[in-house]
């Protein structure tokens, strides 16, 4: 449920059986990072985020910049750009993703979150936001999730109604989504990226059933199946989030090691103590998933 190729199978799968589900066009589009940033910007609620297609140009309109593959996950081939040399960089790696077409983006600074959301028959309902720390530039890979955000209500409040908007713009309606925000210090909120699925890295399968109480990947089955129906979120002091060990992270060895006694540990995996710089969410070397009554820091 948190593959961009599977969702499209998905679409086609439901589209020929006649079940609830999204149009492979509509899967095309929200792929197209292009195309959902012009669709986007008819939201007043969002900030605008300048954007535009690399035709060729040997410097950015615009600095500080992002460059990324138009199509793509896990923030693969994607750089932070800050000067020409930067730019010119930053095209090979975007070209090395394998898209056919290059979006160059205006740089937002602020805090990162993703909303975890479930559609049926044109309805959406968020389910969870998420805290996520990144490495920040260059790549911006995923460091840790925690579950739910510590955004404040009237910012949770103004993301929902944003969340039942967007989704409604690009015409998405039935299954999980999984939609990227940025917070800015003064309270802006602005989109990076729609994924027409339920969040990787352990979101879907675990954080957000850990964190809300609501059966996420139940709810998603039972909107393929057409019984799906509003769910209830437990108002329970419940957190959970996930925290990952590469080269960025190394700090975080000596509490991987001591967290198996631990009475908040999930799960833990340590693929390799050789640890790697990690370029995208693909090339991290664990991870530790905890559930407790508040965040657990890596010094517990």
């Amino acid at each position: 449920n948190a593959s961009e190729q599977i969702a499209f199978v998905t679409s086609i799968l439901a589209k020929e059986l006649k079940k609830p589900g999204v149009s492979p066009e509509v899967i095309k589009t929200i792929k197209n990072k292009a195309a959902v940033r012009k669709i986007s910007s008819h939201i007043p609620e969002l900030r605008t985020v300048r954007a535009q297609l690399f035709t060729g140009e040997k410097a950015a309109p615009f600095y500080p910049c992002l460059v990324k593959p138009c199509t793509g996950s896990g923030k693969q081939g994607v750089s932070f750009v800050k000067n020409d040399t930067d730019f010119a960089n930053a095209i090979q790696y975007a070209k090395s993703a394998e898209s056919d077409k290059i979006l160059i983006e205006e740089f937002i600074d602020g805090n990162e979150i993703s909303v975890e959301s479930l559609s049926a028959k044109g309805k959406h309902f968020v389910i969870q936001i998420t805290d996520k720390e990144n490495s920040g530039p260059p790549h911006f890979v995923e460091l840790s999730h925690h579950e739910p955000s510590s955004i404040n209500q009237n910012i949770k409040h103004r993301i929902q109604a944003i969340i039942s908007k967007l989704l409604s713009a690009v015409n998405y309606t039935d299954g999980a989504s999984h939609i990227e925000l940025k917070v800015t210090k003064t309270g802006e909120i602005a989109l990076i990226e729609i994924n027409p699925r339920g969040g990787g890295d352990e979101i879907s399968n675990q954080l957000v059933t850990l964190s809300s109480g609501t059966d996420y990947l139940k709810g998603i089955i039972e909107i393929a199946l057409g019984i799906f129906k509003k769910p209830t979120t437990l108002h329970i002091p419940q957190y959970a989030g996930i925290y990952f060990l590469c080269a960025q992270t190394k700090n975080r060895l000596n509490f991987f090691k001591n967290a198996d006694k631990k009475s908040w540990l999930v799960e833990k995996k340590i693929l390799n103590t050789s640890l790697q710089d990690a370029t995208s969410n693909r090339n991290r070397n664990g991870y530790l998933i905890y559930c407790a009554d508040h965040k657990i820091g890596i010094n517990e």
